[in-house]
């Protein structure tokens, strides 16, 4: 079988079985695979593989973690390699979880859908998956579906089918170690498809031979997952400050001998504050790309909605149901809270496809 996909695989101090795992994915017909060695200790398995006509090495002197990693092989693949004979490149890990079968599948998906992110997704809820590796997967993937809105059931998947027009993108993400692969994810939803396929669940003797830190890297990993939601909140925060703020100069200082001084504080304070939170997260949280006159009439209604919802499903809370309005406020804007976050990110200040297809 002849495939029209670069392998690629960073490697720090494989298993002695890795040298037999590349020589099954070249005798599966892998004519090019791009191995790259990020730091490893000991160099006589680089320079065994590296006779072989169909094996690229590509060396770190460092450790820099599977991200770069990733990134070296990549920036290769972009440099010399044709875009008109190759359809992308196949991400895999050296531990030997990802079998030559599945590696082939994935290629083959690669191949037919050229315009999407292939995943190998596996089957957490197998007994062979250790605990810590079942459990963190869905909490991410949980978090993935809340917070960002993206339905990923495998978000720390190394067998990726990654298509030619999204290589630049890949370039352009940031992060050295795991985090790279979420951001991956999350930079992929915006503008492309993410096309799941079900592999192999494979561990072994509890996936001992994981360079993946717990804590370390979990903490990169949720804080790449919250950060634009963080700062959403803060934007909030300061834009309620602001209004506050406003109100209280207009009303107590500058218009003090006004009949309608309450109404146009309150007035001046929105429309100045509005403005600060709608450029705040076009330009800061979202960093959309989208023209101004767009994004500010969907942003304009977008709070004349929510400020409607938000008036009439309190007065069914309270009218019909009974409810303390006070509490019952807290609630529904904070429920609005969330939706508003969801709508903004989604639909409003969606990032747009910046990058260039290679010809």
């Amino acid at each position: 079988m002849k495939t029209h996909c670069v392998i690629l695989i960073p490697a720090l101090d494989p298993p002695f079985s890795f040298k037999s795992y590349l020589e099954e994915l070249i005798e599966a017909g892998f004519e090019k695979i791009i191995v790259v060695d990020d730091g490893s200790s000991d160099k006589r398995m680089f320079q065994e593989i590296e006779s072989y006509s169909q094996i690229i090495v590509l060396t770190h002197e460092h450790n820099f973690g599977k991200g770069k990693a990733l990134r070296t092989g990549l920036q290769y693949y972009k440099e010399h390699f044709d875009y008109q004979c190759y359809y992308g490149i196949v991400t895999a890990d050296s531990d030997g979880q990802h079998l030559c079968g599945d590696v082939i599948k994935v290629a083959q998906y690669l191949e037919e859908s050229s315009e999407n992110l292939i995943l190998g997704v596996r089957d957490f809820d197998q007994n062979n998956v250790p605990f810590k590796s079942r459990f963190g997967n869905k909490v991410t993937s949980l978090i993935f579906r809340l917070v960002l809105g993206i339905s990923v059931s495998d978000t720390q998947t190394g067998l990726r089918g990654i298509p030619n027009n999204m290589i630049d993108m890949c370039l352009s993400i940031g992060g050295d170690r795991f985090e790279y692969e979420t951001a991956m994810l999350i930079e992929a939803a915006h503008e492309h498809k993410i096309q799941e396929e079900t592999i192999h669940t494979v561990y072994y003797e509890e996936n001992k031979g994981t360079h993946f830190h717990p804590i370390k890297d979990s903490i990169k990993i949720y804080k790449l997952l919250f950060q634009t939601f963080l700062s959403y909140v803060l934007v909030a925060l300061s834009s309620f400050l602001i209004d506050i703020t406003l109100f209280a100069f207009c009303s107590k200082v500058v218009l003090t001998d006004l009949t309608e001084r309450i109404i146009v504080s309150t007035i001046i304070a929105r429309i100045l504050s509005g403005t600060y939170n709608y450029l705040m997260n076009r330009n800061i949280v979202f960093a959309s790309k989208q023209s101004y006159s767009s994004t500010a009439v969907q942003y304009l209604m977008l709070c004349i909605i929510q400020m409607f919802c938000s008036a009439f499903l309190l007065k069914m809370a309270t009218v019909v149901l009974h409810l303390d309005e006070v509490i019952m406020k807290v609630i529904i804007d904070t429920i609005l809270f969330f939706v508003s976050y969801a709508i903004q990110k989604c639909f409003i200040f969606k990032k747009r496809n910046e990058y260039g297809k290679k010809n």
